[in-house]
């Protein structure tokens, strides 16, 4: 059921953004800011993307309104949904920024494509000498205020919505919320990183908290008040199974991207892990390694050798899926229970995140 209900709101979200962005477009007047507009589309409208964050805030909507009411409130929770795929993108340009990134989603990432469009433009003027410097410096600066803008698109997006204003307000709560936790996480991750502190398994899963999983929880939580959800005992047990299926998938998506953070030197989750396993010997070839200036093919099969002798891998997957048994513990606690086929969904969404199934 998870890969058929993902699958039809894919196709809808999609519509959804793209009629929202063409009805910022034909209101716009200013050609600029009408181009720059046109560039934050075509980012967002990427189909590669999973859009697991409005699907969460439909499912949960669904999972809780009378059922009787659905057909009726499907468009307008629909429009409402956008708003936490606008928050997510505005996470994403910011966060490729930040680590540089030159591809998301099999396209160039959003101070990339800026960048590439404006060295094309002043290429053909022949304006500067220094095309590549002033092309670079633009895309980081406009992807800066883009990001920023997403962000605030998304709190419009649910300002504007026909809800109750009591449950705007509610929505609009959780939304400030999910852009604070993922603004200080950033800020956190970020801190460690440049002072050169390995975290501590704890602080992992803090910050995977903070980045991932609180707008898996925010998501679903918004739907789940839009669908005037009992606050104690609907909305806090789905919350908190959301808050363990977020962290989850951060852990995993850590496990599939192991290769890759080891050439980037990136001290996730199964490093933790393995420093605690170590001894002195492969302690000191992890630090010689991490901190070269270029990892070699042959330093990652080192590494991923004393990770896999720690049995790194192995406790980290049995941490996410004990991270999901528990979500489907506090799944089982929601009363009135969710609508039989949300019930389904949450469930089966758990096993497949684990499974990376989509």
């Amino acid at each position: 059921m998870v890969k058929e209900f993902f699958k039809n709101e894919k196709m809808a979200i999609e519509q959804k953004v793209n009629e929202y962005f063409e009805s910022l477009l034909s209101s716009q007047k200013d050609p600029l800011f009408y181009d720059f507009l046109t560039q934050l589309k075509e980012f967002i409208l990427n189909l590669e993307a999973k859009r697991i964050h409005p699907v969460l805030l439909i499912a949960a909507f669904m999972g809780i309104v009378n059922p009787l009411y659905v057909q009726d409130q499907i468009d307008e929770i629909r429009k409402v949904a956008i708003s936490v795929e606008l928050l997510h993108n505005a996470h994403l340009i910011h966060d490729d920024l930040i680590d540089e990134d030159i591809l998301r989603r099999n396209k160039p990432t959003f101070h990339v494509q800026l960048k590439e469009e404006l060295k094309k433009i002043i290429d053909a003027k022949q304006i500067s000498k220094n095309n590549e410097i002033l092309a670079i410096s633009y895309g980081e600066k406009m992807s800066v205020l883009g990001g920023s803008f997403a962000y605030l698109l998304g709190l419009d997006i649910i300002k504007a919505s026909k809800f109750s204003e009591k449950l705007k307000l509610m929505a609009i709560k959780e939304y400030s919320e999910a852009m604070d936790y993922i603004i200080k996480g950033q800020i956190i991750e970020e801190y460690m990183y440049y002072h050169d502190i390995t975290m501590s398994l704890e602080q992992y899963l803090s910050i995977a908290e903070l980045l991932r999983a609180r707008l898996f929880e925010k998501s679903s939580k918004i739907g789940a008040i839009l669908a005037k959800g009992n606050l104690h005992y609907q909305i806090k047990p789905l919350s908190n199974a959301m808050l363990k299926i977020g962290q989850a998938h951060a852990i995993i998506d850590d496990i599939l991207d192991l290769h890759e953070d080891i050439q980037n030197k990136k001290k996730k989750v199964i490093y933790i892990l393995a420093l605690q396993n170590t001894n002195e010997e492969e302690s000191r070839i992890l630090k010689e390694i991490y901190n070269k200036e270029r990892v070699s093919q042959n330093d990652i099969k080192r590494v991923e050798k004393i990770f896999a002798s720690t049995n790194a891998p192995v406790i980290a997957e049995h941490l996410a899926k004990n991270l999901i048994e528990q979500a489907k513990q506090d799944l089982k606690d929601i009363y009135p229970d969710l609508n039989k086929k949300q019930k389904i969904f949450f469930n089966e969404f758990s096993d497949f995140l684990f499974l990376r199934k989509i």
